[in-house]
């Protein structure tokens, strides 16, 4: 991974001249992978070298999430993160974790994916603002708890769905619970 947040570490990402970028070209590793708490308020975040597809299926040889929350992570408008391929999800926030993991969203721009945004087991997910875009699947997938005050989600003809929420099975941490009061 190009940064990795340890748990109990915070970081904080300021990006005022609107140059910087974190790119992550490298197989199964992500530009940013948190374990701490995050906040991320400027700056561009990539995987350039993505090469996963969604028709046929498949990894390419290099995929993986663009940004991976495990902890607690805020996204602030001046933020833009981005993911060529097919195959992984953008941003995941929760999955292999035994504890709720908080990503909040107060804008941005959000680009690519099979998933922009998959709000995995243990996922808790507040958008409040940000632009969303997918060609592949879905624009947000959700599988624990989400909800969206704000915002604008667009998909192309060829991906599936905006929204995606279910439950999975009887899990405690997979109940697909989605609330949605705003955007567009």
């Amino acid at each position: 991974h190009t940064i990795t947040v340890n748990e109990g570490v915070s970081l904080t990402i300021k990006d005022s001249v609107g140059t910087g970028t974190v790119d992550n070209v490298t197989h199964g590793c992500g530009a940013l992978v948190n374990n701490g708490t995050v906040i991320l308020s400027g700056g561009t975040f990539e995987r350039s070298a993505e090469k996963g597809i969604y028709s046929p299926y498949g990894n390419g040889g290099n995929s993986w999430y663009t940004i991976a929350n495990y902890g607690t992570m805020e996204i602030n408008t001046g933020v833009t993160v981005k993911n060529a391929g097919g195959y992984s999800s953008m941003i995941r926030n929760g999955g292999d974790v035994t504890a709720d993991c908080n990503l909040t969203i107060k804008g941005g721009n959000f680009t690519g994916g099979v998933n922009t945004v998959k709000n995995d087991s243990f996922g808790v997910l507040t958008i409040n603002g940000g632009n969303f875009s997918n060609t592949a699947q879905y624009v947000i997938m959700n599988w624990n708890k989400a909800e969206i005050t704000a915002g604008t989600f667009q998909t192309l003809d060829t991906a599936s769905a905006v929204l995606f929420t279910s439950a999975y099975g009887g899990d405690a941490n997979t109940i697909g619970k989605l609330s949605i009061s705003g955007g567009e």
